[in-house]
């Protein structure tokens, strides 16, 4: 199998495969690089995300990919203004610059775009391209869908207050249903612009590796892993 219909797929198998291969602190100090500010325990489970995650950090992450590898501040208040209507706070700047190079936010694109194309995430397709991933935690206390379109980074969370199990409920279903609802509405009138993905990738040396991982630049372009099976010889 390879990585691209593994991801697709939510093989949990494989991604912890990647996340060992790679290095469990490259994984890490991605995750922090790209907007998640939870402490991520250092485990095999890492890939799971078996490590607490708000759902605000986790949409600000996707941000970046969103944004071609440029980094997000999830915020609430732009303008405040006096009851005379002079501004007493204005935001200024939209996040930390580039924190991955554009060919590795633009491969995680096209991963994303094949999870609602054929994978977990088929409830989530909407009437112009759109990339996102699914996620379910055990005995289904949390589902959500975090996902994306060229003009909008969105992220949908279920489960119960008291952390109880809910009935079946995961991030394919309900989530991605209501990720779909919400951004077919919010696109409404825009017009359909597809998110930008890299070329084919060009043929490279067989075995699996992931450089990219390790520094937010100065680095060589990713591999063409989606396309390639793990761990893979000639």
């Amino acid at each position: 199998m390879s990585v691209a219909d593994a991801f697709a797929q939510s093989i949990n198998t494989v991604a912890v495969a990647v996340s060992e291969r790679a290095g469990r602190q490259r994984v890490i100090e991605t995750a922090h690089r790209l907007g998640i500010t939870a402490d991520l325990q250092d485990a095999p489970s890492l890939a799971l995300g078996t490590s607490e995650v708000t759902l605000v950090d986790l949409t600000q992450a996707y941000g970046a990919f969103q944004r071609a590898g440029e980094g997000v501040w999830a915020h609430g208040i732009e303008t405040i203004r006096d009851a005379a209507g002079h501004v007493v706070y204005q935001r200024n700047g939209g996040g930390p610059g580039r924190v991955i190079e554009p060919m590795q936010a633009q491969q995680m694109t096209r991963l994303m775009s094949e999870v609602i194309d054929h994978g977990t995430g088929r409830a989530a397709k909407l009437d112009r391209p759109a990339a996102g991933k699914t996620g379910t935690t055990q005995n289904f206390r949390d589902a959500l869908f975090v996902g994306f379109t060229a003009d909008l980074t969105t992220g949908v969370w279920l489960g119960n207050d008291d952390g109880t199990a809910m009935k079946g409920v995961t991030g394919g279903n309900l989530p991605a249903e209501l990720w779909s609802a919400f951004m077919r509405e919010a696109s409404r009138g825009q017009p359909v612009k597809p998110p930008a993905l890299p070329p084919q990738p060009q043929p490279q040396p067989t075995g699996f590796f992931l450089p990219w991982l390790a520094q937010p630049s100065r680095q060589a372009s990713p591999p063409p892993w989606a396309e390639r099976s793990l761990g893979s010889r000639n």
